[in-house]
Parts: C-alpha cells; structure tokens; sequence
C-alpha cells in the first residue's frame, strides 16, 4: 500500500499566504506537469535497479471550506468526499503517489494554471468558460444540481422575483457566478446583485441569510438540508430550495489541458470505483445519498 501524504491545515486569513507557498514548493519539487512526463511503464524509463518503476507525484489541490465535500476539520486535517475519493483513486494507480494542498476556492484554479498543482478538485460543474481554459475529465463522480435557496417564508421562486436583490453565489470561479452573470447579461432590467464569497464559511452565509443581507443564495437540495440542520432552531427549517434547477450539472476534476495521460488515467480508476460500488458508498457516508446518480 502506498504511503499517502495528507497536509494538515490551519485555516486563518493570515495563513492563506503560508498555504498558497507550500503549494509553490510542493508544486516545484514534482518539476514537471503530469502531463509532461511519460510513465516508465510505457518507455521502459526510469525505474531503480531493482527493475521497478518509479513512482510520480502528482499534488492535488483542493478545498479547506465545503463540508462534507472539501474542508479542514477541528484537528486540522483535510477531509471530506472528495479527500476520500481521491485516496481510491490513488491506490488504483500505482505509477502515482498523491500529495494534497488545500486552499480556498478561487485559489485553485490559479494554482492550476501556473503549474504549482496538477489536478483541481472542488465539485466543478461544467461551463463553457471553464472548457476554454481547462481539460475536463471524461469521468463524472457527483451529480450537481443547484436551485435558489430562501427564507422559508419568503415568495420568490425564481429569479425574476429577486430583480435588484443580492444573492450570494460563492467564489468568483464558481458555476454559480458566471451562470449568474450571464443571466444578467441576457435580462436587462431585471439584474440581481452577486455577493460573491469565496471564503466564506456556512456560518457566515447563514447570518447573511437570516440577517437579510443578502435574500438568496444558489445551493443543492442536500446542503439546503445541511444547513437547516446545523443552524435552525427548535428544529424548524428557516431555508428551502425553490423553483427549477439553476444548474444541472455533474462535477469534473480539471487538468491542464495538456495533461491528457493523468486525465485518462485518473478516468480509468473513478470507472472502476463506480463499477465496483465504491464510489457510492463513499456519497453515502459523507453526504447520507448516493450523489452519484441524479437527485
């Protein structure tokens, strides 16, 4: 069994500058893109003396904040689905060894397009704007369908309803912004506000919600039920989804869009983890549904 290396994380404002240079580090020492390098297994190239092949590092960036998909638990540890996914996966691909950076939403993607990680992995939905930038891989392994989230007692129940209102949508990279952005482009005169919120936590956009700071937000029926859960009171829902999906959508892992070998690799083992139920099983033990299949 390979040795996993998993980065324990303080999560402050003040450490995001220290997070972002260990990536720098982690990144330089693997000194190529995954992509750039070819397996010994195909060459023949290096492998020890001992005829065996060498194993490659790959860093894998993902987040401190999306409980229960990406995020840094009370011990400082970077846990969730997607964490325990990609341990799977890397067991299924010895030519690999994983290493984790985990860092703030909209930081990854940049992080991805300077070389400093190898594969993004946030729950990203497809957008054409993402295509343009990024390999998408050609394995899916969550479905992502998002709907405007209200107060229970508010009558809105879809977006032009909330003309002229906030709605907080996550970080500047998300789906949720620039599906946003394009509604607006596409109906003028009923533009609604976007508070974007890249670091924010689920305490913080349930203040705003109940403070009324912002009337809306975009969420899958799942975290709705998560947030009702942990901050409601006396057990009563103060949110609920509304009207049809904003985005139906499934989520990707993102590469550089040279990394075509990593892509299809990684792709071949998620095939085998949805095969083998344990893709499912591991939806169900940290969302409580298997989000592998529609909602």
């Amino acid at each position: 069994m390979k040795k996993r290396m998993i980065k324990k994380i303080l999560v402050s404002g003040a450490l995001v500058g220290t997070m972002m240079a260990s990536v720098v580090g982690c990144g330089a020492s693997s000194n190529a893109s995954a992509a750039e390098k070819t397996t010994s297994e195909q060459t023949g190239e290096g492998k020890s003396e001992e005829g065996k092949t060498e194993v490659q590092k790959v860093v894998i960036g993902s987040g401190i904040n999306y409980n229960p998909y990406c995020y840094v638990d009370e011990n400082g540890d970077a846990v969730g689905y997607e964490y325990d996914v990609l341990k799977e996966v890397d067991e299924l691909l010895p030519q690999y060894e994983f290493e984790y950076q985990s860092m703030a939403f909209d930081q990854l993607v940049l992080s991805l397009e300077s070389g400093k990680i190898d594969v993004a992995a946030h729950q990203y939905e497809y957008t054409p704007e993402r295509e343009e930038k990024y390999l998408f891989a050609g394995e899916s392994y969550t479905s992502y369908i998002t709907y405007l989230a209200v107060l229970v007692d508010d009558n809105a129940t879809s977006l032009d309803d909330l003309a002229g209102e906030k709605i907080r949508t996550g970080g500047a990279t998300s789906a949720t912004t620039q599906i946003l952005t394009k509604w607006n482009e596409e109906h003028p005169g009923k533009e609604v506000e976007l508070v974007t919120s890249e670091g924010s936590s689920d305490e913080e956009a349930a203040a705003a919600l109940k403070s009324k700071a912002a009337r809306a937000t975009v969420l899958k029926k799942s975290d709705v039920i998560k947030m009702n859960k942990n901050f409601g009171e006396d057990g009563k829902d103060w949110l609920k989804a509304v009207g049809e999906p904003i985005n139906d959508s499934q989520t990707y892992y993102l590469y550089r869009k040279d990394e075509t070998e990593l892509r299809d690799a990684i792709d071949g083992a998620l095939k085998t983890l949805k095969e083998n139920g344990k893709l499912s099983e591991l939806a169900i033990k940290w969302v409580g549904y298997d989000v592998t299949e529609e909602e």
